[in-house]
């Protein structure tokens, strides 16, 4: 592991060397027009740590191509599914847990989180429906918040290890078998699941989230896995270890509850991973504004877990490096807004200021790395629907509503504004 990790980082060091020194001419053409210390921020901020961090997750991926087996484990387990107003998805939730490949028994806790709808009776629909291997159990949490939820649940675990899925998240049926044989075998505190969007016709937004899940966030979480040290393990599809979690004191009332769990357990020195042939299929938001709003609830989740464990203080070098790494995001999002995007609508109008030939290598460093996940995720063997408008309008317009999302995000983690978990 410490090997690959050198070689990914000495790769995407290479990478770094050779485009700095070109970029000191680009720089020294610019700074003529512009402000120094704005032409440097800008090359570093959309070229050069970039280029960096992409040419090294795209090595280390193609050191660790092998997909991995595990030997098949039967124990018992939990799954804590919780619930607000989701009476559309959450039988659909409720059969593919219960119709999972899996010889071990599977104890479904669903805490319906102070629903309004029929969620309720969605759920009761399941209970008298169960086989002696499979069970379904109603609990009613009255205090609105995902992590009073979880962490209702967590107090009726009696399993070693457990599950969370999200009520719109229907897991594949061999997505139990392969996550239990994954945590079991590996000793992990926390597993993250592969998630596929299920509803990618639904809309544009739903399109363009397909490839974000499928190459971007799979990306991430495969490098970040190879050492450890995944950063979310995230609450719609995940597997734990009990005792770790109950450790760590279970889920904070935050909007990142999941992020934070896992900064915590990484800062313990436990191992978070990555199951890539685990997967479930993820409903996304249908509309622009939804997937905004959803965006820029994860970027204060991230802050959130920066705030509860800084990079100095997690436990291993592997952590405190991709934890790092999430602190340099906000740099890259504020750079990319007011970097790159200038950047693009001063070369429509003829002049390629800072849309260079290291802008254009960068970009193609990033295809490169998409183009070999797709090619990762087809291996899997587990559908996924494909749409070429979808990834030419992810390609052209998705980081820029992440990144203002983002941005927006931070702003409201600095100014202490108020939270929703919906």
């Amino acid at each position: 592991m410490k090997a690959k990790f050198i070689l990914s980082a000495g790769f995407g060091g290479l990478w770094l060397a050779i485009s700095t020194y070109y970029a000191i001419g680009w720089a020294g053409e610019l700074t003529q027009i512009f402000s120094a210390v704005y032409v440097w921020w800008v090359i570093v901020g959309i070229a050069l740590l970039p280029g960096f961090l992409m040419s090294m997750m795209f090595f280390s991926n193609l050191l660790h191509q092998k997909l991995r087996q595990y030997p098949q484990v039967f124990q018992d387990t939990t799954v804590i599914l919780c619930a607000h107003n989701e009476e559309k998805t959450i039988g659909g939730a409720i059969r593919a847990i219960l119709n999972q490949e899996y010889p071990g028994c599977i104890r479904l806790i669903v805490v319906d989180n102070a629903s309004t709808d029929h969620t309720r009776e969605e759920i009761k629909k399941y209970q008298g429906h169960c086989r002696k291997d499979r069970w379904v159990q109603y609990v009613y949490c009255a205090h609105p918040g995902k992590a009073y939820a979880l962490n209702m649940g967590l107090e009726m675990v009696t399993t070693p290890y457990f599950l969370t899925v999200d009520a719109d998240t229907f897991l594949e049926k061999y997505a139990v078998q392969r996550i239990m044989d994954h945590i079991v075998f590996r000793k992990s505190a926390c597993v993250a699941g592969n998630l596929y969007v299920e509803n990618t016709k639904a809309s544009l937004a739903a399109r363009m989230q397909n490839y974000d899940y499928l190459l971007s966030i799979a990306a991430t979480k495969r490098f970040q896995g190879s050492y450890q040290s995944t950063l979310v393990a995230q609450g719609a599809f995940s597997a734990y270890n009990t005792d770790a979690v109950r450790r760590v004191g279970g889920w904070q009332d935050v909007l990142g509850e999941d992020i934070v769990l896992t900064y915590q357990l990484l800062s313990l020195g436990f191992a978070s991973t990555y199951e890539p042939r685990a997967v479930g299929y993820t409903m996304v938001p249908v509309t622009l504004e939804q997937l905004y709003n959803q965006r820029k609830r994860w970027a204060i989740g991230m802050l959130e877990g920066l705030t509860a464990v800084p990079p100095w203080k997690q436990a291993t070098a592997y952590s405190r490096y991709f934890t790092s790494v999430n602190l340099s995001v906000i740099y890259l999002d504020l750079a990319y807004l007011f970097g790159f995007i200038p950047g693009v609508i001063l070369a429509l109008f003829g002049y390629c200021f800072f849309v260079g030939i290291l802008t254009l290598i960068t970009v193609a460093i990033c295809i490169l790395l998409f183009w070999s996940m797709y090619r990762y995720q087809k291996r899997l063997g587990i559908p996924f629907q494909n749409s070429i408008c979808g990834f030419v309008f992810f390609l052209l317009f998705f980081q820029a509503i992440q990144s203002t999302a983002a941005v927006h995000g931070y702003l409201i983690f600095l100014l202490h504004r108020g939270k929703k978990w919906k």
